[in-house]
């Protein structure tokens, strides 16, 4: 069998080619993975509610945050 290569995409714990393979049912082939592109970092959305919260905090009359250790306390 010649060496065939193609594009592929990795969804939900399957790896997908996007091109037609030629196999054979049965056939053993040995797959080489090379990524193409690095995972995307997660993070929030500059422009996002957690971002604007972060920005611009609500302001609630007689509210006190918990100072780090009063929080410790309750854990």
């Amino acid at each position: 069998m010649n060496p065939q290569n193609c594009q592929a995409i990795f969804e939900n714990g399957v790896l997908r080619p996007l091109t037609n393979l030629e196999l054979t049912e049965g056939e053993s082939v040995k797959l080489i993975i090379e990524l193409n592109s690095s995972p995307k970092k997660k993070s929030f959305p500059k422009q996002g509610l957690i971002a604007q919260l972060t920005s611009n905090p609500l302001k609630i009359e007689d509210f006190k945050p918990l100072t780090r250790e009063e929080a410790n306390e309750r854990w």
